[in-house]
């Protein structure tokens, strides 16, 4: 994947992730890691961590397009503690 084709996935990600959820509070960009097994014949995932704001209702939709996607591997959402 080129720096391109990477900037445009993760602008098409914050651009899924406003318009379902409420805000982006912080992004964290990992970018290469070492993968531990390989994910479509790769070692190489980018990472990014992103912390959201929002009510939680339009969870398994957002879910449901990330899973679409072919240039997400894995995702995971996790709801932390006020």
């Amino acid at each position: 994947m080129t720096e391109d084709e990477r900037t445009a996935l993760m602008n098409d990600i914050k651009g899924e992730l406003t318009s379902t959820w409420s805000v982006i509070k912080s992004e964290d960009i990992w970018w290469a890691r070492d993968l531990a097994y390989k994910i479509r014949w790769s070692k190489i995932g980018y990472y990014v961590l992103f912390n959201l704001e929002s009510d939680g209702s339009k969870f398994f939709d957002i879910t449901k397009d990330f899973n679409i996607k072919k240039d997400i591997w894995r995702h995971m959402f996790v709801r932390l503690e006020d």
